[in-house]
């Protein structure tokens, strides 16, 4: 028999929001059962339950009513205040759901060393000679890969990176970029790793070659911040990133720390909110590069032009298709 999704006003258990947000994230019903603690059977026992009470019959009914509810105009309290995850509602949500990487699309080239602000710069000053070309276009690339392995949460290339023994020559050549390896280290759970990382960079002094305080000062309250779960160590992320003297590449760095450590958390709502302040400095240093002529992102719309071809026998081509 088939049934009609219920759109009266309706009361959802604690265990039905559970399942209603696994099911959206594509959990299967032995998943369900593992995360809730039950045997399979009592699982799909209690999936029939939750189908018979919203009024479908399958999984993808669910998730489909799920999704409608989330976007439409429900004004059920009891839904509205439960623990389910929304789609899509913002560029945080989304991150959630897949990753800062994937979800910035091209606006990552807006964040981070050697982004479309390094590009503009360089062109406007001709800063550099063609000699140099290839060991720039080399440092752009190791240094680019670093900070999208961060953004897309790729903490095992960090320790890869380590483990083969690049994080010396990278400290040498690019301070800031070691310190983005020592985060990758560290926010993977490596913090003996990242332990050894933070020895092997000393603290800047007058020219000498090294990481700042405020560096430093990161990398250790994140280290704090997973071995101990320090709220402390939180707190300094939070105002190493909102310190009127902090320069942009370190901001983007602290907030995408943020992000990765309210996520394993579960602290969704700071994750989201972090997730949102990266997608608004991207979009902040976009504007910004706009006002002085720069259109990385301004497309031409209109299709190419097709191979060289007859007229003719276009038309006889087209008149031999199907109606």
């Amino acid at each position: 028999m088939k049934t009609t999704p219920k759109t009266e006003p309706y009361s959802l258990t604690e265990t039905e929001k559970k399942m209603l947000a696994l099911l959206v994230k594509g959990a299967s019903s032995k998943k369900i059962a593992q995360s809730l603690g039950y045997k399979d059977g009592t699982a799909r026992v209690y999936l029939s339950a939750l189908y018979k009470h919203i009024g479908v019959s399958n999984k993808t009914s669910a998730v489909t009513w799920y999704i409608a509810k989330q976007g439409g105009e429900s004004t059920d309290a009891t839904f509205a205040s439960g623990n389910l995850e929304p789609i899509d509602q913002s560029f945080g949500d989304r991150a959630l759901r897949t990753d800062l990487l994937s979800s910035l699309g091209m606006m990552e080239i807006f964040l981070g060393a050697y982004g479309k602000v390094w590009e503009v710069s360089n062109r406007l000053t001709k800063a550099h000679d063609d000699s140099d070309a290839t060991a720039i276009g080399k440092a752009r690339r190791q240094s680019r890969s670093l900070w999208c392995a961060l953004l897309a949460g790729d903490f095992a290339k960090g320790k890869r990176e380590f483990d083969a023994g690049h994080l010396s020559d990278l400290f040498i050549a690019s301070p800031g970029d070691a310190v983005v390896l020592a985060s990758l280290v560290i926010l993977g759970g490596y913090t003996s790793t990242g332990k050894k990382a933070l020895s092997a960079m000393p603290q800047k002094k007058a020219a000498t070659i090294g990481i700042t305080l405020d560096e430093r000062r990161a990398l250790l309250a994140m280290v704090d911040a997973i071995e101990k779960r320090n709220d402390n160590a939180l707190g300094a992320l939070h105002q190493l990133a909102a310190s009127a003297k902090t320069k942009p590449n370190f901001r983007h760095l602290v907030t995408v720390g943020l992000f990765h450590l309210y996520k394993m958390r579960g602290d969704v709502d700071r994750a989201r909110a972090c997730a949102n302040a990266i997608w608004s400095e991207a979009e902040s240093v976009r504007q910004q590069l706009q006002a002085v002529g720069d259109r990385t992102l301004a497309v031409d719309s209109r299709l190419p032009d097709p191979p060289v071809y007859s007229r003719a026998t276009l038309s006889a081509y087209i008149d031999k298709l199907p109606a």
